[in-house]
């Protein structure tokens, strides 16, 4: 009951701000896809697409659109509670697990937005909880578990590759504890098949396109820039990104809830009755040192935390009344701070102030500003297709109809798809990720509208005419992009189906 009533809460808060502000920069690349139904995109699987998909019947209204989003977030949080019960948790245990994981700043995040990341808090949990009953379970009974942790397994590679990652933390744990015996079991190498078989279509669909989620790895990790306030997450230095992604850790999990999920890593040392669980913090440390080692992005991990706060939760009930009542007051107090930064339960403009009362923005003299960079993402994308709308339709009315409409990232080109069409604009080509695969849509490139920067310097190349007509500037946005420029080319060197794939970039 406790693990329902908690799991319904999280629904509940999500389902009630997810409309708050605006689509997502992805959401509206995902719409896009959500248009192009296939086994495998150029930068993801295939499951936000269908999430999508699903929403077209509601005319993609934010909360059906990020209906899935919220039920993993829910889910995570019944699973977080239940494996807390699991593992010998009564009542106070279970609350603080599932309160902890409800109220994770980067769990409220992705469950308010529909990601590829969204789903990798519950598809990671409900792995490691399949092998937590896998070690602990009689021989005779292991099957079906085996069975259910190939299907999580392949349902979370279809959310996002980074599925791998606890599997490695997984097998690693496994082997570097006596629990390795498991992997010798005789349903292992079944569920393993059935997992690859499940997966045989995005594989087969990665394969027949020349893999490029590879190239779009490495174009992710060429192109890490700094916010406009000057804060940068990510480093190319491994030391300097080590230390910005262990921050990273206390901020996205809750400065004042570190303590939980720390004792969750050490009580299988500890503790007797959870020594066959010590694959799980095991695991944890090695994709710790896999992430930091590949220069990944902090929140590369969060789908372990969730677990981790269950075992937190079993070890602290163990604890004196007062020792208990803080660490919970502590989480609730540092939740209660942080959750307007998470989740928006805010106006824009009273969040703004409320950054402000924190000294986040506004410092120096300078004015306050919208300073959550994923909140910012979500305007001025209805502002940029009228902006667009205006250039395009200044055109002669012959010139105007061979035309297109060029933007140089998937985010601008999906915004353009969505919003455009109320405007009068027709459908935008892109030369980004899966943008790229559907092409020039018959243009033939003699002028284009081009919206975006970043592409430019390739643009003055192949078109003998580049003029800056125009900007489409969003204050909200400050903290991720500037005024988005817009550009008229024309007199190009060759057909657009020529210089297409010059134009191509894999990449976030």
């Amino acid at each position: 009951m406790i693990a329902l009533a908690l799991a319904a809460i999280a629904a509940l808060l999500h389902a009630a701000t997810a409309w708050r502000y605006g689509y997502f920069r992805d959401e509206l690349y995902f719409i896009a896809c959500s248009k192009h139904l296939a086994w495998g995109y150029v930068d993801q699987p295939p499951l936000v697409a269908w999430a999508a998909w699903l929403a077209a019947p509601a005319a993609y209204n934010l909360v059906a659109l990020r209906a899935l989003a919220i039920l993993s977030a829910a889910l995570t949080v019944y699973l977080s509670t239940r494996v807390a019960r699991e593992l010998g948790g009564a009542t106070f245990a279970q609350i603080l697990a599932g309160l902890a994981t409800l109220t994770t700043p980067a769990y409220l995040l992705l469950g308010n937005t529909l990601t590829t990341s969204s789903f990798e808090p519950f598809f990671w949990t409900l792995a490691i909880y399949c092998m937590i009953r896998i070690v602990r379970a009689p021989a005779h009974r292991q099957a079906l578990w085996w069975g259910a942790f190939s299907l999580s397994t392949a349902l979370g590679m279809y959310a996002k590759y980074s599925m791998l990652l606890p599997l490695a933390g997984i097998a690693f744990g496994l082997l570097a504890t006596p629990q390795r015996r498991i992997l010798l079991a005789p349903w292992a190498p079944y569920a393993a098949v059935v997992a690859l078989l499940l997966l045989a279509p995005n594989l087969l669909w990665q394969g027949s396109h020349g893999w490029p989620i590879v190239e779009v790895l490495r174009g992710d990790a060429a192109h890490r820039p700094a916010f406009q306030n000057g804060l940068l997450l990510e480093s190319y230095g491994l030391a300097s990104n080590a230390w910005r992604f262990t921050l990273e850790q206390v901020l996205y999990t809750n400065p004042l809830a570190v303590p939980i999920w720390v004792a969750g890593a050490i009580a299988p040392f500890r503790l007797t009755t959870l020594r066959d669980l010590r694959f799980v913090p095991i695991g944890f440390a090695t994709i710790f040192v896999i992430a930091v080692a590949l220069s990944g992005k902090g929140y590369y991990i969060v789908g372990f935390y969730a677990t981790l706060f269950a075992l937190g939760g079993v070890v602290i009930e163990r604890a004196r009344p007062r020792i208990r009542a803080a660490f919970f007051g502590a989480m609730a107090v540092g939740a209660l701070l942080a959750m307007p930064l998470s989740l928006p339960v805010l106006p824009v403009n009273a969040l703004i102030a409320y950054s402000g009362l924190l000294h986040l923005t506004g410092n120096n003299g300078t004015p306050p500003r919208l300073i959550q960079p994923v909140f910012a993402e979500e305007f001025g994308w209805q502002r940029l297709a009228r902006d667009v709308a205006h250039v395009y339709f200044s055109l002669p009315a012959q010139l105007r109809a061979r035309t297109a409409v060029y933007a140089d990232t998937y985010g601008d080109a999906g915004a353009l798809d969505f919003f455009g069409p109320r405007y009068g604009l027709p459908p935008a080509i892109s030369s980004q990720n899966s943008y790229y695969l559907w092409g020039t849509r018959g243009y033939d490139g003699d002028s284009l509208i081009a919206i975006g920067a970043t592409r430019i310097a390739l643009l003055r190349r192949y078109y003998r005419s580049v003029t800056l007509v125009g900007t489409s500037l969003e204050p909200y946005k400050w903290v991720v992009e500037g005024p988005a420029p817009i550009y008229f080319c024309h007199r190009p060197i060759a057909p657009l189906a020529v210089i297409w794939r010059s134009l191509r970039w894999y990449g976030a």
